[in-house]
């Protein structure tokens, strides 16, 4: 709008004061004098570019990172000294070549990684890289939230740096531990080192059985000693069943175990129950595979029914001529071969999935089990297991199906994959995130400081990661990302000040600059491109003159004497 307001102004001045002239009958030069007049305050506003553009200029980084705009028109290579810029600068820049000549890269070889997101009880590890020899002894400290020092690492002068600090968090939740490196100058500085901490998933199991069997006795029993919550029922007649919690879990009634609403993240059915469970239970089988995990225990016996509901969930079972015995799974193979062999329920896997699991071989496995975002299914067909319990092989008991529940359960505490465009995300930066969930919904950040606004994401082309948005945060701290306003967050992340991190903060910008510089070839045919536009101090030095030479002008006139 104001592109339109500003010369609509000019415009409008410069039409009355020819009229006031014309009503004085001014002479021709005055007419002329007015016009430029307003032309210069329009060139004032709008600089007309009429000097032609440098092919090689020279220019400091931080001017190019400044916030005022550089007009590259016409340019064709770009010099750039003092220190390097991140990607995204660089990427904002016109098509041109990037030479790195002057830029300072001295002592910007530090490295420092470490996981952003651990379990309780796990430990924190922080690695410290550096390349190139110390000029001076230096001392890194790992602080807790608390300002207690973990773990210290004494650096000597001289030395390539590849070491490590640990520190074990206490509590869960966001924790901001620090990073203090000391000088023998006796020079401190403190980074943050921001870590989210997860309390650890204690999965809930149902465990729903047609009869009593050895086999099942044997997995009830490692349930207890594993420490899972888990509830077992044992169909003992068609209105009669027992039912035992195990590790403390409170009961479930009946009616609630196969809703979406059961506190339960995995449930093992036996297939020899499927004739006892009525058509709604059925049907709410159907769909129970889709948010929760659900497994099967396939019994030679498994009626048609069974399999055309195995069939109809895309995991299709046929029947095989024999049972074959299976000496072991993986690795157990070669390493026991006194193991009692697991004999096959007599059912194989139809047409697997690439991605699906299948535990021994393809053509007769002990399991089958299938992961997906949108189905938690397996299918157990192996039986005999027991027999390594009696005849000491417990360990390889508990691998077997420690693997096969773990397999089921690995989409517990997971969600959508949320990038991060960079490893610092800095204030007022541009920070990209891109993930699946975005396909549908706008993202929004907040900020765990108070009184702070919420943030929305600006679109970006998608990638393989998914859809992206880019945003600049303000002030640093943890930051919020969710999907919608009252729903809860997708991803913690911290947001680093620009003070931190420096050594860090040139060693990635001199990566990334270097990376931009071999990546930008330069525009095809750049020698006619536009011309500068002048600077504004020459417009502005022009309307002075004018204006002090129609000053000048009216008063000769004013003191002319009357005839």
């Amino acid at each position: 709008m104001i592109d339109f307001l500003i010369p609509g102004l000019c415009l409008l001045a410069c039409l009355a004061s020819l009229v006031l002239l014309r009503r004085r009958g001014a002479k021709p030069f005055d007419y002329g004098l007015q016009l430029a007049i307003w032309l210069s305050a329009w060139m004032l506003w709008q600089p007309p570019a009429i000097i032609p553009a440098e092919r090689n200029i020279s220019i400091d980084s931080k001017a190019l990172a400044s916030s005022h705009p550089i007009n590259l028109n016409g340019v064709e290579n770009i010099s750039l000294n003092g220190e390097p810029l991140g990607r995204d600068k660089l990427r904002d820049l016109a098509p041109v070549r990037l030479e790195l000549s002057n830029i300072q890269e001295s002592d910007s070889s530090w490295e420092f990684d470490w996981q952003r997101r651990i379990t309780l009880g796990d430990s924190l590890k922080l690695k410290v890289h550096n390349n190139q020899p110390l000029t001076e002894n230096r001392q890194i400290s790992l602080l807790n939230p608390y300002g207690h020092i973990e773990d210290s690492l004494e650096l000597k002068v001289g030395e390539a740096i590849q070491a490590q600090l640990t520190a074990t968090p206490k509590l869960a939740g966001p924790q901001l531990y620090r990073v203090r490196t000391e000088s023998e100058t006796g020079e401190i500085h403190t980074d943050p080192l921001p870590i989210l901490v997860r309390e650890p998933l204690q999965p809930k199991l149902l465990l729903w059985l047609a009869r009593p069997s050895f086999e099942t006795a044997a997995l009830s029993r490692w349930l207890r000693q594993s420490g899972v919550a888990a509830q077992v029922m044992t169909q003992l007649a068609p209105e009669i069943s027992r039912k035992e919690t195990l590790n403390g879990l409170p009961l479930t009634e009946s009616a609630d175990l196969l809703t979406k609403e059961s506190p339960f993240d995995l449930v093992i059915l036996d297939s020899s129950l499927w004739p006892q469970l009525s058509s709604q239970q059925k049907h709410q089988l159907s769909e129970l595979a889709t948010t929760k995990s659900l497994l099967w225990l396939v019994s030679g016996d498994s009626s048609e029914e069974f399999l055309q509901y195995a069939a109809a969930q895309s995991m299709p079972l046929q029947k095989g001529e024999d049972t074959r015995l299976h000496s072991g799974f993986g690795y157990q193979k070669a390493a026991n071969t006194e193991i009692p062999p697991l004999r096959n329920s007599g059912f194989i896997a139809v047409q697997p999935s690439s991605s699906d699991f299948l535990l021994d071989n393809e053509e007769t496995p002990l399991f089958w089990g299938r992961s997906t975002q949108t189905q938690h299914l397996g299918f157990i067909l192996f039986s005999d297991s027991h027999r390594w319990l009696t005849s000491g092989f417990a360990t390889e008991f508990a691998s077997l199906w420690k693997s096969i529940i773990d397999y089921q359960l690995k989409h517990l505490g997971s969600q959508p994959p949320v990038t991060l465009s960079n490893k610092l995300p800095r204030t007022q930066e541009r920070t990209t995130l891109c993930s699946p969930l975005f396909s549908n919904q706008r993202p929004i950040l907040l900020s765990s400081q108070e009184n702070s606004l919420p943030i929305s994401g600006v679109a970006v082309s998608s990638n393989s990661q998914g859809q992206c948005y880019s945003f600049w945060p303000q002030g640093s701290g943890w930051h919020q990302l969710k999907t919608d306003m009252d729903g809860e967050p997708v991803l913690n992340f911290y947001i680093f000040a620009k003070q931190d991190w420096p050594k860090w903060q040139r060693s990635l910008n001199a990566r990334e600059a270097r990376q931009m510089a071999a990546a930008r070839l330069g525009p095809v045919d750049n020698r006619h491109s536009g011309k500068m536009p002048i600077e504004r101090q020459w417009p502005a030095l022009i309307l002075l003159l004018l204006v002090c030479t129609s000053w000048w002008r009216e008063r000769r006139i004013l003191n002319r004497p009357l005839s």
